[in-house]
């Protein structure tokens, strides 16, 4: 325990190599810490959503090119809805950067959106689709 008295009684010249080390990589370990709260802090105070979600719980017809290029549809659940996109259960995969052509028939909505998450849960799949601007558009009534 002297040994942390004597570097904070000591001008940081005046001490050996090894309380130098020691002390720089405290300030060190301190600055990261700081930041990180400062950073954690603000992530907080900003809303984690862009904009407001309503819940939909319809079936959703999407269609899509595979790699190879041929046209793929099927049909999922839309969970939920915003101007900026949806979140759509799905029975299997699709590959980040997507992009979706999505038909809700019983809400008459449709457009355009690309696969900017595909989340495993359970056996089935959470999609997050993020609208072009012309379906954002589109939807912003909502």
């Amino acid at each position: 325990m002297s040994f942390f008295w004597e570097i904070l009684d000591t001008p940081f010249a005046q001490l050996r190599l090894e309380q130098q080390l020691l002390t720089a990589l405290v300030a060190l370990c301190f600055a990261a810490l700081t930041i990180y709260s400062v950073a954690f802090a603000a992530r907080r105070i900003r809303p984690a959503r862009l904009h407001k979600r309503r819940l939909v719980g319809r079936p959703v017809l999407i269609s899509w090119r595979d790699g190879v290029g041929f046209r793929q549809s099927d049909e999922g659940f839309c969970q939920d809805v915003s101007v900026g996109g949806m979140a759509l259960e799905w029975p299997f995969p699709l590959k980040v950067g997507t992009r979706l052509s999505l038909r809700i028939s019983e809400a008459k909505l449709s457009g355009i959106g690309v696969v900017r998450r595909c989340t495993p849960v359970g056996p089935r799949y959470v999609v997050g689709v993020q609208f072009d601007h012309l379906t954002r558009a589109l939807i912003n009534p909502l």
